[in-house]
């Protein structure tokens, strides 16, 4: 920013000179806070796919794969189809590769309001003057945390909304089909505590991600760790990348994925019969508590592997009869449990 301001032709007019600043200074913030909303529209697709998957809804039946190292397929059972092959699903029942994109509008708006809310959280909240390192990583861990909360309070509807008209694919609800009707939709139903289903998984989910990512950036930068391992291993390393992104996997995803599952349990959509959803509606602890004791608590968290059926996974494809609003085929050799078919 003080190169780009030195850098601009000087006008006679010291008054015009600061109304440059201060105008680059707002075109940056700009570019800062839409450069997430534009990651947001490129990955959209894989985020569709995401919720899809974390809520349970496998529409094609897994397959035999016998084990292939070349192919990725560590140990032999029944696994369900590819990420292309789900993608081909959904546009051969939909029409069109536009369903990817569904809740899109949401999603670009709960991206820009977290962004902005915690940059502005962040340039009011003081910095220390302390010298003590301990407290300074202190502090800034509890500035990112509080910073991080009051982003995620107010764009947690946004969240719920985003999530619902996904899922909304799987029975084609029309209620869900765009931004105003969903925030009536949830409204009429539900009230105002509707747009605020899974907010303490979501947000103890966030402040586990950013206090983590804090603690670990802070004591690198004070203590050079880079430097010293870099040094150590005779190449470059980036330790704070891997050192959160292993947490992450092993702490936050669970929490995210009971988020996700508790913001569209209550929502009266035909997600809530699908098999993996039931008893999900009793709060965040036992969901997670569901989760853990099924193995689930990883589902949805690689796409690029094949995905294996477990103990408790069913594909629920359309069929003659029905559960509630949800399609099942009747017949009992469509049902995979205990890696075999029954």
């Amino acid at each position: 920013e003080y190169k780009s301001y030195l850098s601009m032709p000087r006008p006679k007019n010291p008054e015009k000179l600061t109304e440059l600043f201060q105008d680059e200074l707002e075109r940056k913030r700009l570019l800062k806070a839409l450069q997430p909303v534009i990651t947001a529209v490129i990955v959209k697709p894989i985020h569709t796919i995401t919720v899809l998957l974390q809520v349970g809804y496998e529409p094609l039946p897994p397959v035999y794969k016998p084990r292939s190292l070349t192919r990725f397929v560590f140990y032999e059972g029944y696994y369900y189809p590819s990420l292309l092959e789900y993608i081909k699903y959904l546009k051969q029942k939909n029409g069109s590769y536009l369903v990817l994109y569904r809740g899109l509008a949401p999603r670009i708006t709960s991206v820009f309001v977290t962004t902005t809310v915690k940059n502005e959280l962040l340039a009011m909240l003081p910095k220390t003057s302390s010298r003590c390192p301990p407290e300074q990583i202190a502090h800034e861990v509890g500035r990112q945390c509080v910073a991080t909360s009051g982003a995620v309070l107010m764009s947690h509807p946004f969240f719920v909304i985003t999530n619902r008209m996904i899922v909304s694919l799987i029975g084609g609800e029309a209620k869900y089909g765009s931004l105003t009707g969903s925030i009536r939709t949830i409204y009429m139903e539900e009230g105002v505590t509707g747009f605020y289903d899974g907010l303490m998984p979501h947000l103890l989910s966030e402040l586990l991600t950013v206090s983590t990512e804090t603690l670990f950036k802070e004591i690198t930068e004070k203590f050079e760790l880079q430097r010293k391992i870099e040094s150590l291993l005779g190449h470059s390393l980036n330790v704070m990348f891997i050192a959160t992104s292993a947490l992450n996997s092993i702490m936050v995803y669970p929490i995210q994925l009971t988020a996700v599952i508790t913001s569209v349990s209550s929502a009266r959509l035909a997600v809530s019969d699908i098999p993996s959803m039931q008893g999900t509606t009793q709060g965040w602890i036992n969901c997670f508590r569901g989760l853990w004791r099924s193995g689930n608590t990883k589902r949805g968290n690689n796409l690029w592997m094949y995905r294996r059926a477990n103990s408790e996974s069913y594909f629920t494809p359309p069929g003659k009869g029905k559960i509630g609003l949800v399609d099942i085929d009747t017949n009992p050799q469509n049902r995979v449990k205990y890696g075999k078919i029954q």
